[in-house]
């Protein structure tokens, strides 16, 4: 089950790296062929838990040996472009799905869009992740793979202490509100959160922005529009929780949200997918343990962020039929019954696919899982560009800087959208 590390989303290893992708070469390692005709190709992802599915994979067929190689968040990208400019990149790769334009863009991966159309199961794919997830420039270059997407966890005994219905837990901003006011007077910490670490603005706050109608930029990708009402709303909401003192220290960055939840002090925690991560810390919290989306703002849509990893076949393998063929079987087996339940039993994250929550191990949680799939339904893909993680950083100060009181929250927003303006119109 993957751990708190996997929690501080999308730590970059910064564009200047990854623009070493442009001059890579075109002559790469694109896998073996074993005696007795086994292809041997190499599939990277970025924690050990996924391991697993190359192990569960070799063990239900025996044309093809599926070599894992596990790179950390910091090294991986680093390690993969240095393997790409020398020619001996993997076949497969689990990317993070913010990465996808810039490899893309970079030449790196093959065009798996006659790959898309021919496959049945691509119409069971979620919608939120039928574009951004898997597309650039109206062609496919990944196929969604493991899904992490956010909402919040909530403690049903303390619920039931501060006179809360568990069975019912807030759906607006207000009901939300109003269940911190119990639970504080019941003598918890109503939410543990936090937007201090790069990439949570996108992860947690981001989904209260879409909520009410609102985007990081337009759909030219040539203006910020995180000024406009719907994000100022939305940063007024987790003001209030914080002035109010309904929740963690949310400009801190020490650590994610699950300790105060995991120790009973928190009756409610923005979380990702990784629901096991509470089940391995704490059984007894997970036991009385409940999942539900984000709050709305009164006459808005539910939402969530969809992130994950996208997964890709690098282009340099498209020079070795065999090896490509070997890698389309292993992408094909991760959308399969077996593939989706042996993710979701041995990872803990989401499967893509609408039957994926058919499977053997979410039906076994159904409970804890029924809303993630209204999430997958109703979330958001990041706001994909190829400067998105340049974005970031101006909007996670602008956060902590209302939050901490140095600035309204319209002043702050306003800051953040000159500078992603600026993102954007430095790539036209």
């Amino acid at each position: 089950m993957p751990g708190v590390n996997r929690r501080q989303i999308i730590k970059t290893v910064g564009t200047a790296s990854i623009a070493g992708l442009a001059g890579c070469s075109s002559n790469g390692s694109s896998g073996n062929n074993e005696g007795g005709g086994k292809q041997t190709i190499t599939y990277r992802d970025r924690e050990d838990p996924f391991t697993s599915m190359a192990k569960a994979y070799n063990s239900s067929q025996s044309k093809v040996h599926v070599n894992p190689s596990i790179k950390p968040e910091k090294s991986k990208y680093r390690s993969l472009i240095a393997q790409i400019t020398a020619g001996n990149a993997p076949q497969v790769i689990g990317l993070d799905v913010v990465y996808l334009p810039r490899f893309v863009q970079l030449g790196a991966l093959a065009d798996l869009t006659s790959y898309y159309n021919k496959k049945s199961y691509t119409d069971e794919i979620f919608q939120p992740l039928t574009r951004d997830f898997i597309r650039w420039n109206d062609k496919v270059y990944a196929m969604p793979y493991w899904i992490d997407c956010s909402l919040y966890l909530y403690n049903k005994q303390h619920y039931k202490k501060a006179g809360l219905d568990p069975e019912k837990p807030p759906e607006t901003w207000d009901e939300f509100l109003n269940a911190c006011k119990k639970l504080k007077a019941a003598g918890y910490t109503p939410l543990s959160n936090t937007l201090g670490m790069l990439g949570l603005e996108i992860f947690f706050f981001m989904p209260f922005v879409w909520a009410g109608g609102g985007k990081l930029f337009n759909d030219e990708m040539s203006k910020s529009l995180i000024d406009q009402q719907p994000a100022v709303d939305a940063l007024k909401f987790f003001k209030k929780l914080q002035d109010k003192g309904y929740t963690t220290d949310q400009t801190q960055n020490e650590h994610f949200t699950y300790p105060p939840f995991e120790s009973g002090k928190a009756s409610m925690a923005f979380s990702g997918a990784g629901v096991g991560e509470i089940k391995d810390q704490s059984p007894d919290v997970y036991k009385n343990m409940g999942t539900a989306m984000f709050p709305k703002p009164e006459g808005g849509q539910h939402s969530s962020f969809l992130g994950g990893d996208c997964v890709v076949i690098t282009k340099q393998t498209t020079q070795n039929q065999g090896a490509f063929d070997a890698s389309e079987k292993f992408v094909d087996w991760i959308h399969s019954e077996d593939g989706m339940n042996t993710m979701a039993s041995s990872t803990g994250y989401l499967p893509s696919l609408k039957s994926g929550f058919d499977g053997e191990y979410i039906t076994q949680h159904k409970s804890l899982y029924e809303p993630y799939k209204k999430a997958l339904e109703n979330g958001h893909a990041p706001p994909m560009h190829p400067k998105l993680i340049q974005m970031q950083q101006p909007l996670n100060d602008a956060l902590v800087r209302a939050l901490q009181g140095k600035q309204s929250p319209e002043k702050a927003l306003s800051q953040a959208a000159d500078s992603i303006t600026k993102v954007l119109q430095s790539s036209q």
